[in-house]
């Protein structure tokens, strides 16, 4: 892995709801790099929403699709830039593994099951699944939760997200790879 001062790939993932997509676009404002969310790039090259290919082809499927878009980021753009992932990336073994061929320096935005769940639900205080296609109801999502956490705390460095706006949590990110003196 590249020395923190000439790291040039910051990936975070996380939980749905844990704020991956907002801090990243707030580290990558802050630094002055390019930013992609993967799943933005998936609904662009697929041409739907992730919930859309989710519900026509199957998670197996679009894991297919969410490693193929990972790999062309990866290959394609213009470092420096911080790439946010999608719940499920880090978790896939392969997808991991890629990550640190790139020398990708992976962040885990943790936050609590219940902020989790207060960030993911619809009007009735259950997760919506027709939004977060793995989100079907409260045990369910908990359990994915508890599933993926071993797997996410693997990561790099863990940041706590719980509560906090995305600018901190990026402040908090740049200050711990030395990229910014900012307080």
């Amino acid at each position: 892995m590249a020395s923190h001062s000439q790291q040039s790939l910051i990936v975070l993932t996380g939980f749905m709801g844990s704020g991956k997509s907002s801090v990243g676009w707030a580290l990558a404002s802050l630094l002055n790099w390019g930013f992609v969310d993967l799943d933005y790039e998936i609904e662009r090259a697929e041409g739907r929403k992730i919930r859309d290919i989710f519900a026509a082809d199957g998670e197996p499927k679009f894991r297919e699709v969410e490693a193929e878009a990972l790999q062309r980021t990866l290959q394609n753009h213009a470092r420096p830039f911080v790439l946010a992932t999608g719940g499920g990336v880090y978790v896939q073994p392969h997808n991991a593994e890629l990550l640190r061929q790139h020398n990708a320096f992976v962040v885990f935005l943790e936050a609590s099951a219940e902020t989790l769940l207060r960030r993911c639900c619809g009007e009735k205080g259950e997760p919506d699944a027709s939004i977060r296609p793995l989100a079907r109801d409260r045990d369910s999502f908990l359990r994915l939760y508890e599933e993926r956490l071993p797997l996410y705390r693997t990561a790099d460095l863990t940041v706590d997200a719980d509560r906090r706006k995305p600018e901190a949590v990026a402040r908090e990110i740049a200050r711990h790879l030395h990229l910014t003196t900012d307080n």
